[in-house]
């Protein structure tokens, strides 16, 4: 089996064009749409990436239909999705009533060796083959379709999908470990109670690095108390110190203050454990590292926070990753 039979498509720079043309503008008024970017941007995406961004507001489709993937290459809003997984665990079928309708819902759990994903079945056809299915069988999901619930990844199966359950000649030898899905968003759309949430962007403003003390042997922080550093596990012990980043990142339709603890605060510094504890002592070197920041495309995983403080959504960040400035908008759509 081929490790993906049709990428993700993404649009080309003149296609894009020639679908926002489509919603009614002209050369011009798309000009002056993407000058407008880039200038909100302050010219660190390109020509092709702020169309995509302007496409994206639009509601102009980016992707194709996607054909097959590996799990891991999911994301919310894809169709047409064709995938292979091993059955981690079948919940079986339910029944539900809402004010609108009432039917049956039936779900399992299925992984290959790159991530693993809940798949919904709404159709009732599909539902009454489940009965069927064992942990361990290898399943093809035929033109599902993919949604985010409460900050997860799913993949849904409607009249249009179906099911095939040990295809001839698959083999799945490995599952993931429980590696989730990124949820991926646009700032302007983020709520307080998002979790697992990716964004992409550019890191506009950054601040100094803060430190506080940490446990020299299991790293948790610690608190001062009589005199002395004190471990919740460990008593009294010698201070170690942990950064903690702040800045804000821009993705063209909003911005955000992101938070980033230790290992994240270096990922976004890209400097090594005691080069960051050196500007403890001698913030002054923080200068030149700081123009080597600003204008970085990074990908953030994380989850809202609402700062009671100054009444607004922060994002504290799990992982940090860098991307170049082609990257930014992948993804979209």
């Amino acid at each position: 089996m081929n490790s993906i039979i049709k990428m993700i498509s993404i649009l080309s720079y003149d296609e894009l064009i020639n679908r926002i043309k489509e919603k009614g503008f002209n050369e011009k008024e798309i000009e002056r749409k993407i000058n407008r970017k880039l200038e909100e941007l302050s010219g660190l995406i390109s020509r092709e990436g702020a169309a995509h961004l302007i496409a994206n507001e639009l509601g102009i489709k980016i992707f194709e239909d996607i054909g097959e993937i590996k799990i891991n290459k999911i994301i919310n809003g894809m169709r047409s999705i064709d995938v292979y997984g091993k059955v981690i665990i079948n919940y079986g079928v339910r029944e539900y009533k809402t004010e609108k309708r009432a039917g049956k819902v039936g779900s399992f759990l299925i992984g290959d060796e790159t991530a693993r994903i809940r798949v919904s079945v709404w159709d009732e056809v599909i539902i009454n083959t489940l009965s069927e299915l064992k942990e361990g069988d290898v399943i093809k999901i035929k033109n599902a379709y993919s949604r985010e619930n409460n900050g997860w990844i799913e993949l849904h199966l409607g009249n249009k999908g179906g099911v095939e359950i040990n295809p001839k000649g698959v083999v799945i030898e490995k599952v993931a470990e429980a590696i989730s899905l990124k949820v991926f968003k646009e700032i302007k759309d983020l709520n307080e109670t998002d979790k697992n949430i990716c964004l992409k962007g550019t890191i506009v403003q950054l601040f100094e690095p803060r430190f506080y003390e940490i446990c020299e042997i299991c790293g948790k922080r610690i608190h001062l108390e009589n005199g002395n550093f004190k471990c919740l596990e460990h008593n009294i012990v010698n201070p170690k110190y942990a950064a903690v980043l702040n800045f804000f990142l821009d993705d063209g339709s909003d911005n955000i203050r992101v938070v980033a603890f230790r290992e994240q605060a270096k990922n976004v510094l890209n400097v090594d454990e005691n080069k960051i504890l050196s500007l403890k002592e001698n913030l002054s070197d923080f200068e030149g590292i700081k123009e080597e920041v600003l204008g970085r495309q990074v990908e953030v995983i994380g989850r809202v926070v609402k700062n009671e403080m100054f009444n607004r959504k922060e994002f504290i960040a799990s992982n940090i990753q860098e991307l170049n400035p082609e990257k930014l908008i992948e993804n979209l759509g």
